[in-house]
């Protein structure tokens, strides 16, 4: 049932490390990449690093037999630099997914593209944050 609203974020990071940190949900679970049955922690998310030219991708959707869709955030650094924060809600039952990138990192110093996702109901989709240090 609420399988069916879900979003996997690719984060690419061209030239630097970026760390995963603050990841909350307040709808949804985590889950393992390609196995929706598979939930996994905020602590677990919040342990991902993505070493230069790599990519790892966070995943969540809403609970099996659950009228509710998936609802969250996270942020990316560079040691101790913000680079931005990610923030989506899919909801079960509305007609409207939103998610957003907000980059707070200087513009002189990063460089930093959101692509992908679906504004309208059911799933977000794939969505991917990329991230180059200038």
């Amino acid at each position: 049932m609420a399988y069916a609203q879900w979003i996997e974020v690719k984060i690419v990071s061209e030239n630097m490390t970026l760390q995963v940190k603050n990841a909350t949900l307040q709808w949804g679970k985590f889950y393992q990449e390609g196995d929706k049955d598979k939930e996994i922690s905020t602590d677990d998310i919040n342990k991902i690093t993505v070493d230069s030219g790599k990519s790892a991708s966070i995943c969540s959707c809403g609970r099996s037999d659950a009228s509710s869709g998936t609802q969250g955030s996270f942020e990316l650094y560079n040691g101790d630099t913000k680079i931005g924060k990610f923030v989506w809600e899919c909801p079960w039952g509305k007609k409207d997914n939103s998610f957003s990138w907000t980059q707070d990192a200087s513009d002189k110093s990063y460089y930093s593209n959101r692509e992908g996702g679906n504004k309208n109901s059911g799933a977000i989709g794939n969505v991917t944050i990329s991230c180059i240090k200038l």
